[in-house]
């Protein structure tokens, strides 16, 4: 038997095929968890936990979620982009969950007349940064993530991904040159 498309699975979840359901569970699970664990600096626990949270939201009010699903992007972007609102969602009432990674940060150079920059001090810059210029940066920098990437899994823009990323970059320049 041939193996169902992700958009033929989704077409029949929301025709009521559970069975469809629990395929796309088993299809993305593993995945989705890898890449919180690794792109988006989450424990074993709390990945685990936010993959079980996106779909419980896939499943919740008759499978709503999923009939939003307009098949425009690839059903994973569409995953990661309601978990990475979800990590952010917890990120706003737990603030550590997901730090720059310590080797993220090499050294920087510095010139004779400006002052030593350490990677803590980047790293801590970074944690200061708002929420809507420090995820895509994050994304872009940490993530290997691509500007379109990025604008499909925060729902933004791509132009405006791009304006957040500049403006990130300038405020940690200032942050870091004082």
């Amino acid at each position: 038997m041939e193996e169902r498309s992700d958009t033929q699975l989704v077409a029949a979840v929301v025709g009521g095929d559970t069975a469809a359901f629990t395929a796309l569970h088993e299809r993305y699970r593993a995945r989705l968890q890898s890449y919180l664990r690794g792109r988006m600096e989450l424990s074993a626990d709390a990945a685990e936990d936010v993959v079980q949270d996106v779909f419980e939201a896939l499943a919740a009010n008759d499978y709503r979620a999923l009939r939003q699903f307009a098949g425009k992007s690839a059903f994973y972007t569409y995953l990661c982009a309601i978990a990475i609102r979800r990590v952010y969602r917890l990120h706003r009432r737990q603030p550590q969950i997901a730090d720059p990674p310590e080797e993220g940060f090499p050294e920087p150079a510095v010139d004779e007349t400006s002052r030593n920059v350490t990677a803590a001090d980047v790293r801590r810059a970074v944690q200061e940064l708002p929420e809507e210029f420090r995820a895509p940066l994050m994304l872009y920098h940490f993530g290997g993530m691509e500007y379109r990437e990025i604008a499909d899994l925060l729902q933004l823009p791509m132009n405006t991904v791009a304006t957040r990323i500049c403006r990130a970059k300038k405020r940690l320049r200032e942050a870091l040159s004082t």
